[in-house]
């Protein structure tokens, strides 16, 4: 009798997992978040950055990448009580753009099913120098100030400062993620981080495609902090 359960519920699953299928192929509005994500990152390729006139790097990212949205207060949660890699990015940073195809050449090689996504955009608040003050542009998103305190052991000590047309520095007396940001967590603790991507050449700028070597000690560095968690 229980033998006869236990494959009626399998066969319940098995038919919930090929329905759900069915439901993408037939609906294809319906999006994973790795399909989400491979669309945010590309459709910058090939365009300018209005900032500085610079073309953005371009990347190419599998759909069935092992990304995971989550927000700040989940982030908060991963942080303080769980295991995980968390990735702090936006798609229009440059270094972000560099980092991303070799964390995921990372998570293949060691087999590490997600990676947790905090888009900055989302989160952090934006503030701008008017009529000679600091005003708060874009309010942040609720727990973003619980995500800097969580994250202090591996922000920078500066605070986050502007800069008016004078050269006259404005502090908003607030410590800024930096991105890309890449931490390993472990049972509720930070056990390691990576800011940026590698040191840059010569002849290398931040939109500049990474060479072979830097490419190898990037995926160094993202291997042993996955190796850390596991």
């Amino acid at each position: 009798m229980e033998k006869k359960k236990i494959m009626g519920c399998l066969g319940i699953i098995a038919l919930f997992i090929i329905a759900i299928g069915i439901i993408m192929i037939v609906n294809p509005s319906i999006k994973t978040d790795g399909m989400k994500f491979k669309e945010e990152y590309e459709k910058l390729n090939d365009t300018i950055r209005e900032s500085d006139g610079a073309k953005y790097n371009n990347v190419s990212i599998d759909a069935k990448n092992p990304i995971k949205y989550i927000n700040a207060k989940e982030a908060i949660d991963i942080i303080k009580n769980k295991t995980g890699i968390i990735y702090f990015g936006a798609n229009w940073c440059p270094w972000c753009r560099n980092a991303i195809e070799v964390l995921f050449e990372s998570t293949k090689e060691k087999n590490l099913k997600t990676i947790y996504y905090l888009d900055m955009d989302s989160v952090r608040n934006i503030w701008e120098i008017k009529d000679g003050k600091l005003e708060k542009t874009t309010v942040e998103q609720e727990g973003y100030y619980e995500l800097l305190e969580a994250l202090d052991s591996v922000l920078s000590e500066n605070t986050y400062t502007l800069k008016d047309n004078s050269g006259k520095v404005y502090d908003t007396k607030e410590k800024r993620i930096g991105m890309p940001l890449i931490i390993a967590v472990k049972d509720g603790k930070i056990i390691e981080k990576h800011s940026g991507t590698v040191k840059l050449k010569e002849n290398q700028t931040k939109y500049s495609k990474l060479e072979q070597d830097q490419k190898e000690e990037l995926l160094k560095n993202y291997n042993e902090m996955i190796d850390k968690i596991k």
